[in-house]
């Protein structure tokens, strides 16, 4: 209960929420399109699924107001890690994120009528291209981190291997002991991903979010119930991270 009570009171967690309702009703409006076959009850149903969509999404946007300053705030921690590669990475994408809410409240102040005159699609347009961006930067660390994971455990596993079972391996073909090479990695990544939990969630989720841009930008065409479940599965992911934060990946 108290952990429902610290979730509750944060304005991220209550967009997150937001956000899976938004991207179920995206779900439900494609299972039922292609349920349907067009009949009447089903066009009503799919037309107050999509009202609901676009008033779940205009109040995200509302929630997300001043977010590029808490961006910009993580951007200036991140100058701080002494990891150039993981500095680099986090850095800009905290920029790229911050520019992405920055068009994102511009964007709802359009939608609400502040803004009568402004070119919401071009603002739309601009908005995912730094969400894009943002996700490649952090799909990137995301693999700089399992490159580190990989290496300290075939270091780990080196150094309990037995000289006879070194040149053991040695002595075989080539051929042979690639194929053995690459069965290691492979169990490597999978017992590493295992044993890091919050490295295989924020990969799983950064590869959810990405098929969104890139429908939005005309990059690569999938279906609504495809976007539907991606962004519906990342939101998930993102509330568990908020709900247990040892689940976050760190810094």
């Amino acid at each position: 209960m108290e952990a429902w009570v610290r979730f509750s009171a944060q304005s991220q967690a209550r967009e997150r929420l937001l956000r899976a309702a938004q991207y179920a009703c995206v779900l439900a409006g494609a299972a039922l399109s292609r349920a349907g076959n067009g009949s009447g009850g089903s066009s009503g149903t799919l037309s107050r699924l999509q009202q609901l969509e676009a008033h779940l999404s205009l109040g995200r946007k509302l929630l997300r107001l001043g977010g590029s300053a808490e961006a910009l705030g993580g951007a200036q921690r991140s100058l701080h890690l002494p990891d150039p590669v993981l500095r680099f990475c986090l850095t800009l994408s905290h920029l790229n994120r911050a520019l992405f809410l920055a068009c994102d409240n511009v964007l709802w102040a359009g939608k609400t009528g502040i803004l009568p005159g402004l070119a919401t699609e071009k603002w739309s347009q601009r908005s995912f291209r730094y969400f894009l961006f943002a996700l490649l930067v952090n799909l990137s660390r995301d693999a700089y981190e399992l490159r580190l994971l990989l290496e300290r455990a075939a270091a780990a596993r080196k150094r309990g291997r037995s000289p006879e079972q070194q040149a053991r391996l040695q002595a075989e073909g080539r051929t042979r002991r690639l194929r053995l090479q690459l069965q290691l990695q492979l169990q490597l990544l999978l017992l590493g991903m295992r044993d890091n939990p919050p490295l295989l969630l924020d990969l799983l989720r950064n590869a959810c979010d990405l098929a969104i841009p890139l429908e939005k930008l005309g990059l690569c065409r999938s279906s609504p119930g495809i976007l539907g479940f991606c962004g519906l599965t990342s939101s998930v992911l993102s509330i568990i991270t908020i709900l247990h934060p040892w689940l976050k990946l760190k810094p």
